[in-house]
Parts: structure tokens; sequence; C-alpha cells
């Protein structure tokens, strides 16, 4: 059995009333076709919508990593800065002191030369003698050793 005889038995009527339902089912498909592609299509910009909104979400992310880095390197890179600084220090003292050693030497040695030949005056000497306010013999008290006499 052709397909046409199939048609023919399901439908019995004439060829202009079998042509037309048979326009008429291709006419229903092609409806269903159209409203397929259009759910497809509309499924489409959801999932383009959705893997937008990831992209931009891991966009902020990698953001806020990369800032966090960038803070991080800056830390590290003012460490290294102020640990270079004070190597640099202590390596121009380790260069300088046998100089300063021997210029302190040499001052200590003409001070002490000029204090031995009278060209350095001696330093002022403050007065060591301490004056007391009460006589000796009133500060003795009874029963003491030293006390009155």
């Amino acid at each position: 059995m052709s397909e046409g005889d199939a048609v023919r038995s399901f439908f019995q009527g004439s060829p202009e009333e079998e042509e037309r339902f048979k326009y008429d089912v291709i006419k229903g498909l092609s409806e269903s076709v159209r409203q397929l592609a259009a759910g497809m299509a509309d499924m489409q910009r959801t999932q383009v919508g959705m893997l937008e909104r990831l992209a931009a979400l891991e966009a902020s992310k990698f953001a806020a990593s990369i800032d966090d880095l960038e803070d991080k390197v800056s830390a590290l890179l003012r460490d290294k800065d102020r640990r270079d600084g004070a190597i640099g220090m202590l390596g121009t003292i380790k260069s300088w002191a046998p100089f300063l050693a021997m210029l302190f030497s040499a001052a200590a040695a003409l001070w002490l030369y000029g204090r031995s030949a009278g060209i350095v005056p001696a330093p002022p000497v403050a007065p060591t003698k301490v004056e007391a306010t009460i006589h000796p013999d009133e500060r003795r008290i009874d029963g003491v050793v030293g006390g009155k006499p």
C-alpha cells in the first residue's frame, strides 16, 4: 500500500479535499517547526545571557584577585626596599669604619698630646667640697655609736 493509498483510505473525499488536507498537515507541521525554532532561539538567548553573567562574575573575581596580588607585591617591594636600604647603610658603615676608627684614634692622640704638653687646658673642675648646713656635733644622736660625748 502506497502513501497515497493510505491517505485515501483515511480520508475519503475528492482530490481537492485531499490536497487541502495535505496542505493543512504541512501548514501545521511548518507552524510546529517555527515554534520549535522560536523556542530554541529563546533558549539560546537565555544561554548566552547566562554565559555573559558567568563571564562577568569570573572577571570580577579575577579583578579582585589581581588587586589582592598587586597589594601583596607592593608590600613585598616596600619590604625589599627597606631591607636594601638597611643593608646599604650597613655596607656604608662597614666601608667607612676603618677610616672613622683611624680618625678617632688620631683625634684622641692629639688631644692627649695637647693635654700633656699643656696646649689643651684641663677641663673645669666642679668643687667637690660640700658645705654641711648643720654643725657635725648637732647631728649626733643619743645612744648611737658616735653619739653625744
